[in-house]
C-alpha cells in the first residue's frame, strides 16, 4: 500500500471514530489531509472503498494476534485439531492479550469506536460489531470450550467473555491510571475464569482403560461421526430405516439437552459407542412434577457389540448423571440388557407410560433410581420428551438431512416395532 493510500486510511478511521462513518463524508477526509476531492479518488473510489480497506486491515490483524497467541485463526470446522489443542492457559493468555489490543491499539481501538457509534445507524456496522467484537468472539470462545469438552459451552462462554465486552467500555470512560487499572481488573477475572476452565475441563477429562477404550465428552468435531454410527447402528432395526440420527442432531440444541452428560466412546481413535441424556418429568398424581432424565440413543457400533461395551458405556454415563445430582431416568429398552445395569420396570416404581391403555404390556418402560427413594411416594406418568418425534414431525428436514448420508436400502425385518 502506497504510503498516501495508508495516510488516507488513518485519517478517515480517525475522523470515522470521532463522529461516525456516517457523519464523515470523503471532502471531510481530503479535507483533513490538506487533499482535493479529486486526488483522494485516484486512491479510493468512495468512502465505501475506505471503509472496505479498513476492515480488510482489521482482518489481517485480527488473524495476526491470533497466531502469535498459538490460538486457531480459522472456524472449528476448518481447524478441528488446533481447537482441540489449545489450553486454557493459552486461551486465558490471547484473551489477555486481546483486550489490551482492543482499548491500547490505535487502529483497534479507533475501528472499534467507529463501530459502537454506528452501531444502530447502519445495518453493516451493527453486523461488524457482531462479528468482531460480540456474537463472533462469542461463538469462538464457545467452540473452542465444545472442543475442550467444556460442559454447557455456550453458557460457560458468555460467562468467560462477557466481563471483557463490560470493560471495554470502562476503560474508555476511565483516565490515566484508571486505565491500567481497568486493565488489571479483566487479567485477575480471567485468570479466575481460567481456574474455572481448568477444573470444568480436568472434571471433564477422559476415562481410559488399560485396553485402549476411551470415554469422553462429545465435542462439535465429533457430530458428524457420532450421527454416522447412529445411523449405522439403529438402520432398519426398529423400523425401515433409521430416526435416531436426526433425533441426535435435533436434541443437541434444544433447551432439554444434557450437555454434559453427552458422551463417546472410543477404541484405538475410533468412535464406537455414544450415550445422551435429556430432562425430562414425572407428572405425578398429587399434581407435582417431578425432574428425572431420559436417555438415549445410546449405541455400540454393530462390530464392536457383545463385548460388554455397551455396559460399560451405560454405567459410566449413570454414574455421571448422579453425580451431577440427578434423581432418576425412564428409558424404553430392553430388560434383559439394562436390568444389568440397575434397570427395572417403571411400573414397580408406581410410574405409568403416557397413552399405554391400562393393562397394555409396559415392560419396555424401564425406569432406574440414580438416588435411592428419589421416588418414593410417587404416582404419575412419563410422556417421553417431545423431541424424540422430531423425525415425524418435521419430516421434509428429516428427508432432506438423511439424503446427506451414504445411500442404504431401508427393509421390512420381524421384530421391528414400526
Amino acid at each position: 500500500m502506497s504510503a498516501t493510500k495508508e495516510r488516507i486510511l488513518e485519517a478517515a478511521l480517525g475522523l470515522f471514530a470521532q463522529g461516525g462513518y456516517e457523519a464523515v463524508s470523503t471532502g471531510d477526509i481530503a479535507g483533513a489531509l490538506g487533499l482535493t476531492k479529486g486526488a483522494l479518488y485516484k486512491h479510493y473510489r468512495n468512502k465505501h472503498a475506505i471503509l472496505d480497506a479498513i476492515v480488510a486491515r482489521m482482518a489481517e490483524r485480527d488473524a495476526q494476534q491470533a497466531a502469535a497467541s498459538g490460538v486457531p485463526t480459522d472456524t472449528a470446522e476448518k481447524m478441528p485439531d488446533a481447537y482441540r489443542e489449545t489450553s486454557p492457559a493459552a486461551l486465558v493468555a490471547f484473551s489477555k492479550a486481546m483486550f489490551r489490543y482492543w482499548t491500547e491499539d490505535a487502529f483497534a481501538s479507533r475501528f472499534r469506536r467507529m463501530l459502537a457509534i454506528d452501531q444502530y445507524r447502519d445495518p453493516e456496522m451493527g453486523r461488524l460489531l457482531q462479528q468482531y467484537l460480540v456474537a463472533g468472539p462469542l461463538g469462538y470462545v464457545a467452540d473452542l470450550f465444545s472442543a475442550m469438552g467444556v460442559p454447557q459451552p455456550r453458557e460457560e462462554a458468555a460467562r468467560f467473555y462477557a466481563p471483557m465486552f463490560l470493560l471495554f467500555g470502562v476503560h474508555d470512560g476511565a483516565e490515566g491510571r484508571e486505565k491500567d487499572a481497568v486493565a488489571s481488573l479483566l487479567d485477575r477475572l480471567l485468570d479466575a475464569a481460567g481456574q474455572h476452565l481448568e477444573e470444568l475441563t480436568t472434571k471433564g477429562k477422559t476415562m481410559i482403560k488399560n485396553d485402549g477404550i476411551v470415554i469422553r465428552p462429545e465435542t462439535v468435531h465429533d457430530r458428524r461421526a457420532v450421527e454416522e454410527l447412529v445411523r449405522e447402528s439403529f438402520w432398519n432395526v426398529y423400523r425401515p430405516g433409521c430416526q435416531e440420527h436426526y433425533v441426535l442432531h435435533r436434541f443437541r440444541e434444544a433447551p432439554a439437552f444434557v450437555r454434559e452428560l453427552d458422551f463417546v466412546m472410543e477404541k484405538d481413535g475410533r468412535i464406537i459407542g455414544q450415550n445422551m441424556f435429556v430432562r425430562a418429568a414425572i407428572r405425578a398424581d398429587d399434581g407435582r412434577t417431578v425432574p428425572i432424565l431420559a436417555m438415549g440413543p445410546i449405541c455400540i457400533s454393530p462390530d464392536c457389540q457383545r463385548l460388554g461395551l455397551g455396559k460399560r458405556l451405560l454405567d459410566y454415563t449413570l454414574e455421571r448423571a448422579t453425580e451431577l445430582g440427578y434423581g432418576a431416568v425412564c428409558f424404553e429398552g430392553n430388560i434383559a440388557f439394562y436390568g444389568k445395569s440397575g434397570f427395572g420396570p417403571a411400573r414397580r416404581f408406581g410410574l405409568r407410560y403416557h397413552g399405554l391403555p391400562e393393562g397394555a404390556d409396559d415392560s419396555f418402560f424401564l425406569c432406574k433410581e440414580l438416588r435411592p427413594g428419589y421416588l418414593s411416594g410417587i404416582r404419575g406418568e412419563y410422556a417421553p420428551p417431545e423431541g424424540y418425534f422430531v423425525a415425524d414431525r418435521e419430516p421434509t428436514a428429516f428427508a432432506a438431512f438423511d439424503s446427506t448420508f451414504p445411500p442404504k436400502e431401508k427393509k421390512r425385518l420381524p421384530g421391528q416395532l414400526f
